[in-house]
């Protein structure tokens, strides 16, 4: 294909695709979509710079996705809003010794939040959204709920739990596994769960060693928050959102595992995991998804740039809004990012983020503003998201 060829085709590409009525993604042939694509990326060394080639491979990138089926292997999870939006990304900055605690304010309270004893990010949101899968499919035998079947009342019987709660542990075996009443005393709480490393492989999509599931539960199940939480009430039919303010620390879950595969040579292939989510914030992270507080993800969205998924978690996927302006500020702080350097800043935020959710179909387009004394805004756009059959869900 010569360069004047390569023209011709991009003009008669750009015709069809605009052509095509809206929602495009409704009324194009996907083998059509796949073959222009294909011809704009054998066209792409002789349109470097073209912004019109720039645009329609985004745009033609961005209707296959939405066409495509989301999740292939028919596994999605989902996603608990309080923990979205309650629990910000702690990062460990470069050149900084290992810190302990991380505070912050509630911007609506105004109350002190807190993280102790970790860090947490885009792989320990992660695990919250399979183990939390795995929770209601235990609770609606493989299927989830029909029906909301939250935990708490009212505020009050929150408090009252918590004060009983406090301190609950469930101390793990000196040994490399569980004893027997380890597993007795996990099995013997209200909500716990039961799974293996090769269920989290196909949850996640991700090729991790046992060791390294092991290693990622642990280090999610130590991080201690003191936070103002997202909690959904039911009030007959209705349910509404309000925030608990914790009074004490606590920790998501606790959790053991049971060696059930080695090698000769000792290395462990497959463990059993027995998680319990016997603490104040377990119990109320199970409550919001036993109350239908929650979001979809499928497994192909852990593949994304790690700052890609927590924006989207902090700032897209609790709500359905068309448009969204977001100062760079405000999603420098969101994300915890540290360059000082806005030219370098932005070039992050598009690279890494709105790109790459375009791409997966997340988001339609972003635009780029100055406006005046308030500096920098990105407006991102997209159309309704898709609610899936909750039905078909299954384990």
């Amino acid at each position: 294909m010569t360069k004047e060829e390569t023209l011709s085709t991009l003009s008669r590409i750009i015709d069809d695709y605009n052509a095509l009525k809206d929602p495009k993604y409704r009324n194009a042939d996907i083998d059509i979509l796949k073959r222009d694509y294909n011809l704009l990326m054998e066209m792409k060394e002789f349109q470097k710079g073209n912004t019109e080639y720039a645009h329609i491979v985004n745009a033609i990138s961005q209707t296959i996705n939405k066409m495509t089926p989301k999740n292939e292997n028919g596994w999605r999870s989902v996603s608990e809003r309080g923990i979205n939006k309650a629990i910000p990304p702690v990062v460990r900055k470069k050149n900084q010794v290992a810190q302990t605690s991380f505070e912050w304010i509630d911007k609506k309270s105004r109350e002190s939040c807190f993280i102790n004893n970790g860090y947490w990010g885009a792989k320990n949101y992660m695990v919250m959204d399979i183990i939390g899968y795995y929770l209601l499919l235990k609770e609606g035998k493989n299927l989830l709920p029909k029906e909301p079947a939250p935990i708490f009342n009212d505020m009050n019987s929150i408090a009252i739990r918590e004060s009983s709660v406090s301190g609950n542990n469930i101390p793990l075996s000196n040994q490399s596994t569980m004893n027997d009443q380890d597993i007795k005393r996990i099995e013997n709480t209200r909500y716990w769960i039961l799974f293996d490393d090769m269920e989290f492989r196909k949850s996640t999509s991700l090729n991790m060693s046992s060791n390294e599931i092991r290693d990622l539960l642990l280090e999610t199940s130590r991080v201690e928050f003191k936070l103002v939480f997202p909690v959904r009430m039911w009030d007959g039919k209705k349910a509404k959102e309000q925030t608990y303010n914790m009074n004490l620390f606590s920790r998501l879950f606790e959790f053991g595992y049971v060696d059930k595969d080695t090698r000769s040579d000792g290395v462990v292939q497959n463990r059993e995991y027995r998680i319990s989510f016997n603490t104040t914030l377990g119990e109320l992270f199970a409550h919001n998804l036993l109350s239908k507080s929650y979001d979809w993800l499928d497994n192909r969205f852990y593949s994304l740039p790690y700052n890609a998924q927590i924006f989207y978690r902090r700032f897209l996927i609790h709500n359905d809004y068309a448009s969204i302006p977001l100062k760079i500020e405000t999603i420098a702080e969101a994300l915890s990012l540290q360059d000082k350097n806005i030219t370098n800043l932005v070039g992050t935020i598009e690279t890494n983020i709105l790109k790459p959710l375009i791409e997966y179909g997340l988001i339609d387009s972003y635009e780029k503003n100055e406006e005046g004394l308030f500096g920098l805004k990105f407006t991102i756009k997209r159309s309704e998201k898709r609610k899936p059959d909750e039905n078909n869900s299954q384990k």
